[in-house]
């Protein structure tokens, strides 16, 4: 027979049992119900930048404003005012974003070959590729759209960036046995080649449709790594 204090311990034990059972499902539909909220949260501020990209692609950057965005995805404009502080907040989300998706599709052709010189090409047309695919994206990212954004800020980025080219650039000098000692100076030359026929297609000002100006671009890298072949040094 079970003694009155031991009923009495064990009707307590139950009470604690279930006291926990009854916090430990609360407190998992607690963090159920954050999760859901931060992921409704991503979703939100995604949609803002790619309507904030919409926008640009149809009328150019200097067309979008708080309430056109608020207007695109039928939010109020102090809604997306606590997602970004000011148009320059979201600006600067959307260039960050562009540089990680240009770091993507460059390491990725960085990856593509064990051939250094091929693989060097890969990483150039990498770049030329984004670029032609995503001419308002890049324009921001360089400071060409209606706003110029802080160069500071978007410095980690653009090391990223110039980092994948550098490394690309660097094994193929050594498998050339060229002096790569001012590798980061002939990484500068690269991007400026890169840039530049980027820039004068997307501008309309260079004669020639995309792929003419696609092989002069390769004909321009070729002569260039002929330069640093014949003098065994770069820059």
């Amino acid at each position: 027979m079970v003694s009155e204090k031991g009923l009495t311990f064990a009707s307590k034990q139950t009470n604690i049992l279930i006291s926990n059972i009854g916090r430990f499902f609360n407190e998992g539909r607690f963090v159920g119900i954050q999760e859901r909220r931060e992921r409704e949260k991503q979703i939100t501020r995604q949609a803002i930048l790619t309507a904030a990209l919409t926008i640009a692609k149809c009328n150019g950057w200097g067309a979008l404003t708080i309430r056109k965005v608020a207007e695109q995805i039928e939010y109020s404009p102090p809604m997306v005012y606590e997602y970004f502080a000011s148009k320059e907040a979201m600006l600067l989300e959307l260039a960050h974003e562009g540089f990680d998706q240009l770091r993507v599709a460059m390491m990725k052709a960085d990856r593509s070959t064990d051939d250094s010189e091929v693989r060097l090409y890969n990483v150039a047309f990498a770049y030329w590729d984004f670029a032609i695919t995503n001419p308002e994206l890049y324009h921001l990212m360089h400071g060409s759209g209606a706003t110029s954004l802080d160069k500071a800020v978007l410095m980690s980025s653009i090391e990223k960036v110039s980092a994948i080219s550098q490394t690309a650039l660097v094994a193929w000098a050594e498998h050339n046995a060229i002096d790569h000692g001012n590798a980061a100076r002939a990484t500068e030359l690269l991007w400026c080649l890169l840039h530049g026929f980027v820039t004068l297609h997307l501008l309309k000002r260079i004669a020639g449709d995309e792929t003419e100006i696609k092989t002069l671009l390769e004909h321009a890298l070729h002569s260039q790594m002929i330069a640093w072949k014949t003098t065994q040094q770069m820059v």
